[in-house]
């Protein structure tokens, strides 16, 4: 689900105009541009019946937003808002049905002579197979 989300997003014009292909999961290389997005996953729930494993799975992911300024990460944040909040529909051989904000916050980090500003958004992403 991981790389089909991140395609997800990229296949979303304007996002991709803001982001480039900046999209990652943990980390982004050492000295990447900005504006960018970094996804991390906070928990994952498998559904389960008396069979075993139902496919379907609740995932809560965290999406940092950055950029140089509180503007450009506050954009993007915005316009991962408006491609993911109640999105459902299939996607690279995965069923998403439904996206919901669930969070937000931000922030401002420095690493030496490097800094960002940091527009997070939470959703819980429910999917499976298709």
């Amino acid at each position: 689900m991981q790389t089909k989300l991140a395609g997800l997003l990229l296949a979303h014009p304007p996002l991709a105009v803001l982001v480039g292909n900046r999209v990652q999961w943990d980390t982004l290389p050492q000295g990447a541009d900005q504006p960018s997005i970094v996804m991390y996953v906070i928990s994952g729930v498998t559904d389960y019946t008396m069979q075993g494993a139902s496919g379907y799975v609740q995932t809560r992911v965290q999406f940092d937003c950055r950029g140089e300024t509180a503007a450009d990460a506050r954009a993007v944040a915005e316009v991962l808002n408006v491609r993911l909040s109640g999105f459902r529909g299939d996607f690279g051989g995965y069923r998403f049905q439904g996206a919901f904000a669930q969070g937000q916050r931000t922030r401002f980090d420095k690493d030496g002579p490097t800094n960002w500003f940091t527009d997070s958004r939470d959703f819980t992403i429910h999917w499976a197979p298709a």
